[in-house]
């Protein structure tokens, strides 16, 4: 990987995570959101996502079966209206507070990929917190495509 490349990746990674931070923040102790809780429950989604697709994009290949998780957990987010949020934000916050001091090197993100066991089971807990059946079984993106189809009529 170019060093330049690295450094670029690195760079928008931490601002992800700056902006994670703040949303989860500000996202803490909400149960049930309301329109712009609502709208920042989608972005902090969304950004996580970017996060762990873009680390995965990157060739850090262990990231991928996380990265589908993540996908899915967005757009089961943008779905979810009067679910409560509470116990995913926790997850959310705390899975957060690991990555961020993972992403200032190379070998930090390596170091990282050992600890991905506890990411992604606090992705799963999101998951099953927002009605996402069956979180382990998601192996293979024809997995998600699966899982995403029934929510195409919604």
């Amino acid at each position: 990987m170019e060093n330049s490349t690295l450094t670029g990746f690195l760079e928008e990674a931490q601002a992800l995570l700056a902006d994670l931070k703040r949303l989860g923040a500000s996202l803490r102790g909400i149960d049930i959101p309301n329109a712009d809780e609502y709208a920042r429950f989608n972005e902090l989604t969304n950004k996580l996502n970017r996060l762990i697709g873009g680390t995965a994009s990157m060739g850090f290949n262990m990231f991928t079966p996380i990265a589908r998780k993540t996908s899915l957990l967005t757009a089961r987010s943008s779905i979810s209206r009067e679910t409560s949020i509470r116990e995913a934000i926790l997850n959310l916050n705390a899975l957060i507070s690991v990555c961020s001091m993972y992403y200032s090197s190379l070998e930090d993100i390596q170091e990282l990929e050992l600890r991905l066991d506890d990411v992604e089971k606090r992705i799963d807990t999101c998951m099953k917190t927002l009605q996402i059946e069956k979180p382990m079984d998601i192996k293979e993106q024809e997995d998600v495509d699966d899982i995403m189809s029934l929510f195409r009529d919604v």
